[in-house]
């Protein structure tokens, strides 16, 4: 069996602000073995991007994270600034969502990609490696000495995988790595992601809200609401025979091409996700489930098997009357 590369344990991440106290993470529990990818779906503000920044301690100061975070059996959440800065970029490195807000608009995207080799990798050729990278994520090594703003969406979108894979990480965490670009572009970044990582043999964490684009690209996907994981299991069967009512309706809300179903199918959830700060009792869920029980609102839920490889948190699960 292989040994898992990175495991986190009952992580929770919880904002401190002006209105009070905000959980937006609750417990949440996964693995990723070595090459493997693993997607994460679930509506904006289920707290994907709050897991992201905390597996890299990325996140605002005042931030309560809680839980383990083990990289190869090393917690990152109890690792001291010297030996936490060794690891990012080196052995975990992240992909961020919007490459115009991450990468610095004053600045040649070779210099921002060499910045990170001379940090980590003294005495390197920082200036053939970037080239290296450049070309490895399919843009010319000219494009170098271009600003972000020269670059095409899709292009800054390369120049931050480049970025990410400066110093041969083994985990890569990619944040919604294609979010406001064009359908086209999308395909094109998911590609080289695929190729990347076959070839790299990375391991991947890759977010995003859309479960159909998992589907395509993970072995394994987990489902998020409310920040927490509903459903874990093969990407496929989660995508076509979704066991938890929120992951059944986040794929319906995805056409597949040439289904003659699809017009039937339920196109959106009533009501809104729920205030993390004011959760319902019972399943958080429960307020906009089509298929909710009179013990929904009072039961403590957590992710019960369903078969040998897949898990929901969903008393429909468990059997009973409804």
């Amino acid at each position: 069996m292989t040994v898992p590369i990175l495991r986190v344990r009952d992580l929770r991440v919880t904002y401190r602000g002006e209105r009070g106290v905000v959980p937006a993470v609750r417990g949440v529990s996964f693995e990723l073995g070595p090459g493997e990818t693993l997607g994460l779906a679930g509506e904006s503000g289920c707290g994907k991007s709050s897991i992201a920044g905390a597996l890299l301690r990325v996140l605002p100061r005042g931030t309560e994270v809680t839980g383990e975070v083990l990289l190869d059996g090393e917690d990152v959440l109890t690792m001291k600034p010297g030996r936490l800065r060794a690891v990012r970029w080196s052995e975990m490195a992240i992909v961020f969502q919007g490459a115009l807000h991450s990468l610095n608009p004053v600045q040649r995207v070779g210099s921002q990609i060499a910045e990170a080799i001379e940090l980590h990798q003294p005495g390197a050729d920082a200036r053939g490696r970037v080239s290296e990278l450049l070309e490895l994520v399919g843009l010319p090594a000219r494009r170098a000495i271009d600003y972000p703003h020269q670059l095409s969406g899709g292009q800054r979108q390369r120049v931050l995988i480049a970025l990410a894979l400066a110093c041969n990480p083994r985990v890569l965490v990619a944040d919604e790595p294609t979010t406001a670009l064009d359908v086209m572009v999308q395909a094109q970044v998911l590609d080289l992601l695929q190729r990347l990582q076959r070839e790299l043999g990375l391991a991947m964490l890759f977010i995003t809200h859309d479960l159909s684009m998992l589907a395509h690209v993970c072995r394994r996907t987990a489902v998020m609401y409310a920040g927490r994981i509903v459903e874990e299991g093969p990407s496929e069967d989660v995508f076509q025979r979704a066991a938890h009512p929120y992951a059944a309706a986040l794929a319906a809300a995805f056409p597949v091409i040439g289904d003659p179903a699809f017009r039937k199918r339920p196109v959106g959830l009533v009501g809104d996700p729920p205030d993390p700060r004011e959760l319902p009792p019972g399943c958080p869920f429960h307020p906009r489930c089509a298929v909710a029980r009179p013990d929904c609102d009072s039961i403590e839920v957590e992710l019960w098997p369903v078969a040998a490889d897949r898990r929901a948190a969903c008393v429909h699960v468990l059997g009973g009357p409804r």
